[in-house]
Parts: C-alpha cells; sequence; structure tokens
C-alpha cells in the first residue's frame, strides 16, 4: 500500500484480487502519478499469484472462510453472533493463522532512518512440528528517535514493488524507509556487496517469496552468500546459483522452489474451484485455471521475468508488461469515484473478479463483524443494474430479488447454503 502524508494512495488486498488507486478512472487518460500508483499495486497482485508465499496465504484465508462457513451450517439453531470466534476453527487453520500473522510483519509506515541493525533469529513454536523464527530490526532515525520493528513479508513486498516501480514508471512518489526500502536496508547491512547491481535485490527478493517465511528465507540467504563470499554481480548468474544450491525443506524433506511453488499453486486452484462448486460459475472456473496455468508456465519457462519488466523500462512501451497483462489481466480495480474495472486476459472474462469481492465482504462479516456491502458502486453501475437499498447497509444477505434475480452478494450466499440463518451482530 502505497500512502505518503495522505497525498495519494493505493491499496491491493492480499488473496482477494481487489485493487484500490487514488486515480478518476483507469483508462489512457491517466497521469503518470496514477500510473505509478497502479503499477504498484500491480505488483502485489504479481507477487500474490507468482509466489509460495502470496498463493500459502490465499489459501489460509480461504481456509478460515470456508472454515466459518461450515460451522455455521453444522448450526441447528439459526442464530449467528457476527463477529464469529477464532475459537470455531480447526487447530491446523489456527497454526496456519498464526503462521501467516508471524511472517507477515508490521503496518506501519516510520521513515528517515540514519542507522539499522538485523537482530539475531528469535523462535516461536507454533505446534509439535513446526517452528516460526521472526526477524527484528533495531532502528534510529533522524529524530534521534529509536525502535526495534519486524521484518518479514511485507517489508520485501513493499520494497521489491517500490523499487520495481522506480524504474518503470515516470513519476512515482517518495516513499517511507520502512517499509519501502527497509528490505534493501538488511541486505545492505548483511552483505553492501550484492547492492553492486540493484536487480541482485529483485532475485533475492524474489527467492525469499518462494518460501514460507520470507523475512527469515532473506536474512538466512545473505548470511550464506556473506559466508561463503559469493561476489559474482551478475544477477542471472546469482540467479541460477541459488536456484541450484539452494533448496527448501517440505515435510522434512528437500524440495526445489519451482517444484515447492508448483505444489502450491495446483492446491490453490483445487481450492478456489472447490468454494464455487457449480456449473453456473463456469466463467469463473475458466479464469481461476487460467491464472494458475500461466503462472506455471511463467515459473517454468520465464523465471527472470522480474529481471525483464526492468530491462524494458517505462510500461508503455515495455513488452514484459504488456505480455503479462495481456495474459493475466488484472485484480478488480476500484477508483477513487468508486467505479470498477479490470483487464480481462486476452480471450478469457475477469467479470467473475467480483465473485472474490463477495468472498472479501463475506469474510468480513464473519471475522470483524462489518456487515455494509461494499459492492454498492458496482451494482449502482448500468452494466450490472442491481438495485441498491436499506439491505445493502446492514444485512445484503437478506437483499431481495428484483424479477426473480439476485444481487452477487445473495447469490453466492444461497450457493453456500446459509438462506435459513440468521445474522445478528455482537
Amino acid at each position: 500500500m502505497k500512502d505518503l502524508n495522505s497525498k495519494s494512495k493505493g491499496m491491493y488486498i492480499p488473496s482477494f484480487f481487489c485493487m484500490k488507486i487514488d486515480s478518476l478512472s483507469y483508462d489512457e487518460m491517466m497521469s503518470d502519478r496514477e500510473i505509478s500508483l497502479f503499477v504498484h499495486e500491480y505488483i502485489h497482485y504479481l507477487q500474490n499469484i507468482t509466489t509460495t508465499y502470496g498463493l500459502e496465504r490465499l489459501n489460509y484465508d480461504f481456509a478460515i472462510l470456508c472454515r466459518m462457513v461450515d460451522w455455521i451450517k453444522e448450526r441447528d439453531n439459526a442464530d449467528v453472533y457476527v463477529p464469529l470466534s477464532e475459537d470455531i476453527l480447526s487447530e491446523l487453520t489456527k497454526s496456519n493463522k498464526k503462521i501467516k500473522d508471524l511472517t507477515w510483519g508490521e503496518s506501519v509506515d516510520i521513515d528517515d532512518f540514519v542507522f539499522i541493525s538485523v537482530e539475531e533469529f528469535d523462535k516461536e513454536k507454533i505446534d509439535e512440528q513446526r517452528i516460526v523464527e521472526t526477524i527484528s530490526i533495531s532502528y534510529k532515525n533522524k529524530a534521534g528517535i529509536e525502535g526495534l520493528c519486524s521484518f518479514g513479508a511485507r517489508e520485501i513486498y513493499e520494497s521489491m514493488a517500490y523499487l520495481i516501480e522506480q524504474h518503470i514508471t515516470k513519476d512515482y512518489e517518495l516513499s517511507p524507509d520502512y517499509p519501502y526500502k527497509v528490505a534493501i536496508m538488511v541486505v545492505e547491512y548483511i552483505y553492501p556487496e550484492l547492492l553492486n547491481d540493484y536487480r541482485n535485490l529483485l532475485i533475492l527478493f524474489d527467492k525469499a517469496l518462494m518460501s514460507s517465511n520470507p523475512g527469515a528465507e532473506l536474512y538466512s540467504i545473505v548470511q550464506w552468500l556473506k559466508q561463503i563470499k559469493y561476489s559474482d554481480s551478475n544477477p542471472t548468474n546469482l540467479f541460477l546459483f541459488l536456484d541450484h544450491y539452494w533448496e527448501l525443506s517440505d515435510m522434512g524433506e528437500r524440495i526445489s522452489c519451482h517444484k515447492y511453488f508448483i505444489n502450491r499453486a495446483e492446491e490453490v486452484r483445487n481450492n478456489l474451484h472447490a468454494i464455487l462448486n457449480d456449473k453456473f460459475f463456469i466463467d469463473y472456473h475458466t479464469w481461476v485455471d487460467r491464472i494458475i496455468d500461466y503462472v506455471i508456465y511463467l515459473r517454468t519457462n520465464k523465471p527472470l521475468f522480474w529481471l525483464d519488466l526492468v530491462e524494458y523500462g517505462y510500461i508503455k512501451n515495455n513488452p514484459i508488461w504488456s505480455e503479462i497483462i495481456n495474459n493475466v489481466g488484472s485484480p478488480l480495480i476500484e477508483t477513487i469515484k468508486h467505479e470498477y474495472f479490470y483487464v480481462n486476459p486476452i480471450g478469457f472474462d475477469s467479470s467473475s473478479l467480483v465473485y472474490f469481492k463477495v468472498f472479501n465482504q463475506i469474510y468480513k462479516l464473519f471475522v470483524m463483524g462489518d456487515t455494509k456491502c461494499d459492492l454498492m458502486p458496482w451494482c449502482h453501475d448500468t452494466r450490472n443494474a442491481v438495485n441498491v437499498d436499506r439491505t445493502c447497509f446492514n444485512c445484503p444477505w437478506n437483499h431481495p430479488d428484483y424479477n426473480g434475480q439476485l444481487c452477487t452478494f445473495r447469490g453466492i450466499w444461497q450457493h453456500w447454503g446459509l438462506s435459513k440463518y440468521i445474522i445478528n451482530v455482537k
């Protein structure tokens, strides 16, 4: 997310394929500043679908949503009180949520670092089989304020997106050191020789995101490269070196990062198909298969796509950017006017992205007790023509049908067999 002094903002909602940008529209008239906001959030979309960590987070979030739906359907009592307690989650789902929270990082912005140091690993036991290693950063800023902040996937996501944004857009905003530059600072603190070519950072960040714990993974990789005195400044050679020598552990066995990614991609495919298991949603299933098929192709045949992306520069003349967006389209884009847009992959229909918006709404209802439907601007659009009424503000699951047609929220709610339950807010 970009938010500097509240001047302009962008947000990508992980797992639910939704983007918000401070732009008046999504079209050829976008300014260079608006384009840079879009690019930054679009990179988060790519991180979501092309990295192991992004796919695992998606699985975690949908596991929570699915478990909450199942728990409601298991009840004899029709009254349900939201937000739902985490106690209804299985021990495995709760453990996975804890891992996600520990490995993600913090949601704060801190500027003007003048010094950082990387603390040693801290280890937290999750269950009998799993221990999560976390990294902390000690810092001091120009005002003399000292503090401690976490270092996880969020900091790598943002540092990577900001770095790419600077090389393929023309009017990007200056951003706070934390989280937008801190991953670069961590590499520099441990082994500054790796900064001889900024593209090495893209290799390192991407490799870290191909693991379940990116913050600890980046720390370990850079420490290891320092220990062996790795000195080749060519980023392609760094990729080949890590691809050959650096492996992950899955269920106690060594496994290549690529194979680990393929396993997770297929899990996501199966889980997303299962959540709407009806022929009515054929466009949705086609879209899911298109996205998963392409990211597997990309990782298998063009693993250096991040390097290729920055190599060609400004996105309007960038064939790699065009190739990627033509093949995976875009998430659902919401502008500052609350208008919705999306880019179709060539030959495919992305209109089913609205289902993910509904998934996010139902997730927020169950987890936070948020009853207001954010889809009202979508429904107001003449292309969709869904009546907006009072139910949209406090009980969209009760939205009436008009001429026999259900709104998207109620359609999915009914498909999941939730119609007979009475939702109450605590």
